[in-house]
Formats: C-alpha cells, sequence, structure tokens
C-alpha cells in the first residue's frame, strides 16, 4: 500500500506545483492574488502660458547697417558682414565665364594625339585632389589619371601618386585645352 500511495501521492503533488506554476507564469501580467488594480490614472495636462512677441537685440560681432524691415513683411532682417569669408574656389575661363569646381563634375571626352576616351571627374577626396577615371584610353598617361584639381584657371589631371598627368587651362565652361607632361596636346571637353 505504500508503494500506491507514493504513486498516487507523487503525481498529485506534480500537478498541484504544476496548476500552481501554470497560474503564476502563464501571464506574467496578472496578479497572482486574485484582484485587479485599475488602469494608471493619466496625468494632469501641463499648464499652458501666453505666448509673447517683442523685437531681439542684434546679434554680438554682427558688423553693417541697421535693421530693416522688408517690404510687405514685418519681419527684420540683418546685415550681415562678409569681407572675413573666404572667397570661392573659382577662375574665369577663356570666355569670361567663371569655372568652378562643380562645373567639372561627371563625364568629359578626352582627346590626344590619336586618342579619344572618357574621363569622369567627382568631388571625392583623392591622392592631391579629387577623385578622376578614365575610360576608354589607349594611352598609359591619360589611363593613369586617377585625380584631379582647379588651381587658379588651371585644371591638373593628377595619377595615384599625385603626380601632374596633364595640365589644362579652360576654353569655356565646356572646354579645357592643355598638354601632357610628356608634351602631348591634350583637349578635354563636353
Amino acid at each position: 500500500m505504500t508503494v500506491r500511495f507514493r504513486a498516487v501521492l507523487i503525481p498529485g503533488l506534480a500537478a498541484l506545483a504544476l496548476g500552481a506554476c501554470e497560474t503564476s507564469f502563464s501571464n506574467p501580467f496578472s496578479n497572482p492574488f486574485g484582484s485587479r488594480s485599475s488602469a494608471p490614472r493619466p496625468l494632469p495636462s501641463a499648464p499652458t502660458g501666453s505666448v509673447g512677441q517683442s523685437t531681439l537685440p542684434p546679434p554680438s560681432g554682427v558688423t553693417g547697417g541697421p535693421l530693416t524691415p522688408l517690404p510687405g513683411n514685418e519681419t527684420q532682417v540683418a546685415a550681415v558682414d562678409n569681407s572675413a569669408a573666404p572667397a570661392p574656389m573659382t577662375a574665369p575661363a577663356g570666355d569670361g565665364a567663371t569655372i568652378g569646381r562643380t562645373d567639372l563634375l561627371g563625364g568629359w571626352t578626352v582627346a590626344s594625339a590619336s586618342d579619344t576616351c572618357q574621363l569622369f571627374m567627382s568631388l571625392t577626396t583623392w591622392s592631391g585632389g579629387y577623385r578622376a577615371t578614365t575610360r576608354g584610353c589607349g594611352s598609359e598617361t591619360l589611363q593613369g589619371v586617377s585625380a584631379w584639381n582647379l588651381e587658379g584657371q588651371q585644371v591638373s589631371l593628377l595619377n595615384d601618386s599625385g603626380s601632374k598627368v596633364a595640365s589644362l587651362t579652360a576654353a569655356s565652361k565646356t572646354q579645357f585645352n592643355g598638354q601632357t607632361t610628356a608634351g602631348e596636346a591634350v583637349s578635354v571637353s563636353r
């Protein structure tokens, strides 16, 4: 009878223990004591104040004329002295147009001796300037172009080590003429 009592008692205790676990762990957000708490009360709203309007004093360090109203608008704008601002990196082209770095971005056609190929320029910094690549060039000199730089009116094409491969002068915003370091004539155009 002892064995039979244990055979009934052990499974019964196991069922009771599992039942208690199920109640406690089946829903971690349930209250094991049976009483349910109500949802949290909402917080009171933040107080609102009135919005005021006043004229701000001029910023410190700004020189120039007084604040002037814009026509048809009550907003005032401060004059700013830009005399200390750096000059943009641009150069006048042969036709009088100003050439900037962004004017050089994109694809170009390169012509040198009997070679015609493509040149692509971007503003990704690279050895001695900005990234450039060529495609379809037969000349080893032009195949080695990997960077470019704008210095005044001169566009320099550079190799992997940052050495100058060719120097070009702006004839217009779409035409640059010059020569390679080997002395060959080269033209870059769109």
